[in-house]
């Protein structure tokens, strides 16, 4: 992974006060990265509200980012995985061990069938169905955790794309994994899991968190706490204003059909009907990617997103520098985090039953 090819970051470094002190709060830490997010804030507090913790699959999270990074080619998460890892105490032989029984299937049952199952979900070619989701129910896990497992292989997802789209520098991640003083943040490490990592309890939707773009996914998810988190993370999306809400559910459509996620189409559909196009307008933009009704911005998103699915780091990184050059850094930023969020949530669709 370390000697794949990866671009320097597509965008440039700019201070949000605001951003910081809500990062600072929540972590007790402010990320190198984070400076890369002040142009379009919402991205950095997603990713910063997604690290609640989970309920029923703690103890599997740390090898599914890990695998999922790994097969997503995100060398960002993968040495960020590896670095937390070994803060957290594991040496870098115990970790190749780790990596390697998951590679050759050397776990156990229940263990082996989770982690397929979020590699399907990340790799959706197919994507896991009905029969996947029973497995996992008759090897012991309960309807709340086959949705947890669903939602932490988006999240990755999510973490990946935004990571790898962006070129999130990657030297000093890998260099502090690699180091013998690694363990030595242990005391920090801990401290940081303290505050984002607390021990959460179920929690069901109020009324209100249960409308908005892309609602059949965040109901599905009702029973853990993170459906009103994704709830919270669509809503500040989608009036982020640096993209038109249009620019956005055309984001989503070309995402879901190049997914087959029926769910997630329909759902972009309307929203776009909403936004004034006729169903044979969307049919088209969908198909070709092209069409009188959308304008020259559209027009070199949407080929750029649909590249987004799956792809080879470094050419992906030069497709969007390619596409950088036609945009503000804040439109760039908002596009891929978009683009990420729509590969997170159409894949959830898909795994939840196309809702």
């Amino acid at each position: 992974m370390e000697s794949a090819e990866w671009l320097d970051p597509l965008v440039d470094r700019e201070r949000n006060r605001e951003l910081e002190r809500y990062v600072k709060e929540r972590t007790g830490i402010l990320p190198p990265y984070s400076r890369y997010f002040g142009g379009c804030p919402w991205i950095l507090r997603a990713d910063i509200d997604l690290d609640i913790g989970f309920v029923d699959i703690t103890p599997l999270t740390a090898l599914i980012y890990l695998t999922v990074s790994r097969d997503n080619s995100c060398r960002f998460c993968y040495g960020a995985s590896r670095m937390l890892m070994r803060i957290g105490g594991m040496s870098e032989a115990q970790i190749s061990k780790v990596e390697l029984d998951a590679e050759t299937g050397r776990l156990d049952h229940a263990t082996r069938l989770a982690l397929d199952y979020a590699r399907r979900i990340s790799r959706s070619n197919p994507p896991p169905g009905a029969t996947d989701r029973q497995a996992l129910l008759d090897a012991g896990f309960g309807e709340r955790a086959v949705k947890e497992l669903a939602f932490f292989a988006c999240e990755v997802i999510f973490h990946n794309r935004f990571a790898t789209l962006l070129a999130l520098p990657v030297a000093r991640t890998e260099r502090l994994a690699r180091s013998r003083l690694a363990p030595w943040f242990a005391p920090l490490f801990r401290r940081v899991l303290g505050r984002v990592g607390t021990a959460v309890r179920p929690e069901n939707l109020s009324e209100e968190l249960k409308t908005g773009p892309f609602s059949g996914v965040v109901v599905a998810l009702d029973g853990i706490v993170q459906a009103g988190i994704l709830r919270k993370i669509l809503d500040e999306a989608w009036v982020s204003p640096h993209l038109p809400a249009r620019t956005k559910a055309l984001i989503f459509g070309v995402i879901a059909r190049g997914l087959a996620c029926a769910g997630a189409e329909r759902e972009a559909r309307r929203l776009l009907g909403r936004e004034g196009l006729a169903p044979v307008q969307i049919d088209e933009i969908l198909s070709h990617l092209a069409s009188p009704a959308i304008d020259d911005a559209e027009s070199t998103i949407l080929p750029y997103v649909r590249e987004t699915l799956w792809y080879q780091p470094a050419a992906v990184q030069r497709r969007g520098r390619t596409l950088r050059a036609q945009l503000t850094n804040a439109q760039f930023l908002e596009t891929v985090g978009i683009a990420a969020l729509a590969n997170m949530v159409c894949r959830l669709s898909t795994a939840l039953g196309d809702v």
